[in-house]
């Protein structure tokens, strides 16, 4: 007798093979395929239910359960229905089913039937299977299930229709009450339209941490795919659903490890938890070195691979990064300001070192927050609503041109450069531009910026503009030995 049911590999439900056939000896099950220690409990589980429903163990014989493949590790919350099935399906306590079956559940002493909460969310069946499973109160599945309460209702299982999966969004609404210098306000409107990493340096009480806060709310409305792929990334814990894109918020002590995942099997890091959402280093220069090291691959390629042995899992990293710092150890100096530091001049550069150079080359903005601002004040929710006008705009236009599908930090050399004669990249450009990447981030920001003018062709004064926001305050941090 063969069923199919599900192990987990890694974060993920796969197929397996469940062969169950009788040979003389105990009446026991002997699992075969390397089970855990989980799957060898439900032994016990097994027997007792069968014989709690009503149904006999086979006498005299010996249940021999293998799990194939055979190579791999087996964990699963819901082998033990599939083996209880297949045990009185082989002992013709009950009719075999017509067609290839699917089963996936967990039993109670009493022969009662419940889903594994993985299911709805881990797994794509196969239509072509039929999947059976236990009761479950809040469970909603995109695929049809004949669901039973206990094993007696395998005779008549309730066919339970697929329900389109749907999530609740809903956008955090405290921090557009805020209030922006204008400066800061701009910034927002640049980084949230285009989710373009941002590296905020200044003094203690600068209003660093606000903006980092306030970002999440600032970003567009994520659809429903995102939603799925952010509940799977972010399930686990004791919160209740995320409703908006998540915002993880490191503390300085966690360790390279802990920000892009690993171990054995890989296990997914913080970075992966921030898919879709924003990531927040807060304190930046307090982080281990080789935890800021492990986060230039990622924040390139908005993914990570890892392997471990034979291991080799890919985790998501699409995230808007916002890290924030110090540049002293006072806490209040930045750039071109006039600061009494009661620190030495050594101390400072010790600390400065911290800061890598090929990291801050990463950010996409460098921005110098400063304690006190002039200008109207701007809330965040005139923020937003610039930025909606801005996402319209930008609607429309992805219906003629397919760039304005992708945010404008995803656009590549090619797609931005296409809207600017050559010899203005001669001209716009300084001839000692630190790296190709600091001038894709200009062209990229400077595409932003013409998004909230609502420009379809990127213009010379928007790459002007961007050059003060991704190559000026870079070659500042380098003048001081970043």
């Amino acid at each position: 007798m063969k069923i199919k049911s599900l192990i987990r590999e890694n974060e993920a439900l796969v197929p397996v093979e469940v062969e169950i056939n009788f040979t003389a000896g105990l009446p026991q099950i002997q699992f075969l395929g390397l089970p855990d220690q989980g799957i060898r409990e439900s032994i016990h589980r097994i027997k007792s239910a069968i014989r709690a429903q009503g149904f006999e163990f086979p006498k005299a014989q010996q249940v021999l359960v293998n799990l194939r493949p055979n190579h791999l590790k087996k964990s699963s919350r819901g082998l033990e229905l599939a083996v209880a099935l297949g045990i009185l399906w082989e002992s013709e306590q009950l009719s075999k089913p017509a067609d290839n079956v699917m089963v996936y559940g967990e039993l109670g002493l009493l022969g009662e039937v419940y889903e594994p909460e993985d299911l709805a969310t881990d797994f794509e069946p196969d239509e072509n299977v039929p999947v059976w499973t236990g009761q479950s109160q809040n469970t909603v599945a995109v695929f049809d299930r004949r669901v039973m309460s206990c094993l007696q209702d395998v005779r008549e299982p309730v066919v339970v229709t697929a329900v389109p999966r749907q999530y609740e969004v809903r956008r955090p609404e405290s921090d557009l009450n805020l209030l922006f210098p204008q400066r800061q306000a701009r910034l927002l409107e640049i980084i949230a339209l285009g989710e373009h990493s941002v590296l905020l340096a200044g003094p203690a009480g600068s209003g660093k941490s606000t903006i980092a806060r306030t970002l999440s709310a600032l970003l567009a409305a994520p659809t429903q795919e995102d939603m799925h792929t952010i509940s799977k990334n972010n399930r686990g814990g004791s919160e209740a659903p995320l409703r908006w894109r998540p915002v993880v918020h490191p503390h300085h002590s966690t360790t390279a490890l802990g920000l892009i995942g690993g171990g054995v099997p890989p296990f997914k890091g913080e970075i992966t938890r921030a898919h879709k959402g924003v990531m927040i280093l807060d304190e930046l220069l307090e982080f281990n070195v080789r935890a800021q090291e492990s986060l230039r691959e990622p924040m390139e390629e908005s993914m990570i691979r890892i392997r471990r042995g034979r291991f080799v899992e890919e985790f998501p990293a699409e995230s808007l990064m916002i890290a924030t710092t110090n540049l002293c150890p006072c806490g209040d100096w930045v750039p071109k300001s006039k600061v009494v530091c009661g620190r030495s001049l050594k101390k400072c550069q010790s600390y400065m070192e911290r800061l890598s150079g090929p990291l801050v080359d990463r950010f996409h903005i460098t921005f110098f927050t400063q304690k006190r601002e002039e200008g109207e004040s701007v809330s965040g929710a005139e923020i937003l609503a610039k930025l909606e006008a801005s996402r319209i705009f930008r609607a429309k236009q992805s219906v003629v041109d397919k760039r304005f599908k992708k945010l404008s930090s995803r656009w590549n050399y090619e797609e931005l450069v296409a809207d600017l004669p050559s010899f203005y990249m001669k001209e716009l450009f300084p001839k000692e531009i630190s790296s190709r990447r600091r001038e894709l981030a200009t062209l990229r920001v400077a595409r932003t910026l013409a998004d909230l003018e609502q420009t379809e062709k990127l213009q010379p004064h928007h790459v002007e503009t961007a050059l003060k926001m991704t190559f000026e305050p870079v070659e500042a941090l380098k003048r001081l030995g970043c």
